[in-house]
């Protein structure tokens, strides 16, 4: 686990304006604007390209959002999700108002998503293992300390649609975006069907999160 030093050193990197701790009944009011598209417990909707957020890292979900505020995701003309979201990040006032979400977001229970790509479980978990374990954690429920997401509580449409991206370039691109291009080198070691079976294998470990 990430001790509370180390987020606290991470979250001072993140931007000049934060807060170090998120209030998370501050958050919930702030929430309101996101669930049209996240749904009222942040599961998600897959029919609006929107991940489930409930569960995920508090850590993860702040650097994100500034990333979208500050152009680092969603400035590509081929990330039309990405571009849906950016105005609604810009609508948070300040640090204080985004570790307020994150914070309302991770305290919520993490939700089971539809399963919508069908793969074989048992080959997802020998690619998961090989190619993404090491840093998401051997179940893919993330890892704080390296500042990665909680993979089985944001859907499997967004994340073949995410893993696709970072493929693409259109994810992952931007000079800044340290974390991202580590996963755009990893992500094109994965051909589609190995992309499918680890959909798989991560909705099957979602049901014992």
């Amino acid at each position: 686990m990430i001790s509370r030093l180390q987020k606290i050193v991470f979250l001072l990197l993140l931007s000049p304006g934060f807060a170090l701790a998120g209030d998370a009944e501050a958050g919930k009011t702030l929430y309101a604007t996101c669930v049209a598209c996240h749904g009222a417990n942040a599961e998600g909707n897959a029919a609006l390209l929107a991940p489930g957020l409930a569960g995920q890292s508090e850590s993860y979900l702040i650097r994100q959002l500034w990333d979208f505020k500050n152009g680092k995701r969603g400035a590509d003309s081929n990330d039309t999700a990405g571009a849906q979201m950016r105005p609604l990040a810009l609508v948070l006032a300040d640090g204080e108002a985004i570790a307020n979400v994150a914070a309302y977001l991770a305290s919520l229970p993490a939700n089971m998503p539809v399963a919508t790509v069908d793969g074989d479980v048992e080959n997802g978990e020998k690619h998961f293992t090989n190619k993404c374990g090491a840093c998401h954690g051997g179940k893919g429920w993330g890892n704080e300390a390296l500042y990665t997401p909680r993979l089985t509580v944001i859907g499997d449409s967004y994340l073949v649609r995410q893993v696709k991206n970072f493929q693409r370039g259109v994810r992952g691109a931007h000079e800044d975006a340290k974390f991202g291009k580590q996963m755009k080198m990893m992500s094109i070691v994965v051909t589609d069907q190995e992309l499918n079976d680890i959909a798989a294998f991560l909705n099957a470990q979602s049901r014992e999160q």
